[in-house]
């Protein structure tokens, strides 16, 4: 049996999910693909990783989809060309549905399908030297799944770098509001766990719905919001965790979590 291409290790309460073909600086395979998901669900369903923390291994964070593997799939029918996207696609809007955050600890180049992939997380650190990008219209592809992007970047930033093709760096990509952190490129992974072991200090329950709440804040206006108040907020309110969390703060304490 082969390695896996996403491999999945915990520290503690912070899981850490490694792609792992640095030979193709992570450039997403098929098998890449399912690696992916079965390591984002093994998370979503692991009750003592409560942050994850997502990075790549070698050169880069991840260049998008395997163009070779890409044009082996897609032979004589065009049809074929939605084969790799579409689970791509699938992987990364299962990211975003996990119900607990993920860090995307980003080196190297993080281009394309990789730029989808480290948008899907709910936090990005980024190397100073880290090359962004999307890239599509200079090999004449069509720019699938980034059309959320916007919110992040800003419409106008959004469609010069659609349109350009060109590449873009770390201290832009914070200036836009795309990244979170920018730190020295080996310091990235660091940071992530620094980042992701603060939060994993908090309670667990708290944490998981706030990202909900504030995910969902992205996308939908107040009044649905106020639709998703108890589905968000009942798991805290009536969980063991907010009575810990209240007798610690009385008592001058740590709180000693149980994510229950």
């Amino acid at each position: 049996m082969s390695e896996p291409q996403v491999t999945y290790a915990r520290d503690g309460h912070v899981a850490v999910l490694t792609m792992n073909r640095p030979e193709a600086m992570n450039a997403m395979s098929v098998a890449m693909l399912t690696d992916l998901t079965d390591a984002v669900r093994r998370y979503a369903a692991d009750d003592e990783a409560w942050v994850a923390v997502l990075r790549g291994e070698g050169r880069a964070f991840c260049t998008g989809g395997d163009l070779k593997e890409a044009l082996e799939l897609i032979g004589d029918e065009p049809e074929n060309f939605y084969v790799m996207p579409r689970q791509g696609l699938e992987a990364f809007a299962l990211v975003r549905a996990t119900p607990k955050p993920m860090i995307a600890a980003v080196h190297g180049y993080c281009m394309a399908g990789g730029l989808l992939l480290a948008n899907a997380c709910d936090l990005i650190v980024s190397g100073e030297s880290c090359k962004f990008g999307i890239p599509e219209t200079s090999v004449g592809m069509p720019t699938m799944g980034y059309l959320d992007l916007w919110k992040f970047m800003g419409p106008r930033v959004f469609m010069e770098k659609v349109l350009t093709a060109e590449p873009f760096g770390a201290a832009e990509a914070k200036a836009c509001g795309l990244v979170n952190r920018v730190v020295a490129d080996d310091q990235v992974q660091a940071e992530a766990m620094t980042l992701a072991q603060k939060i994993a200090g908090n309670s667990p329950r708290s944490v998981a719905a706030h990202t909900q709440a504030v995910r969902l804040s992205v996308k939908y206006n107040r009044e649905v919001l106020e639709e998703f108040q108890r589905q968000i907020w009942d798991p805290v309110v009536f969980g063991q965790d907010i009575q810990e969390g209240l007798s610690s703060f009385r008592e001058r304490r740590k709180p000693q979590w149980k994510n229950r």
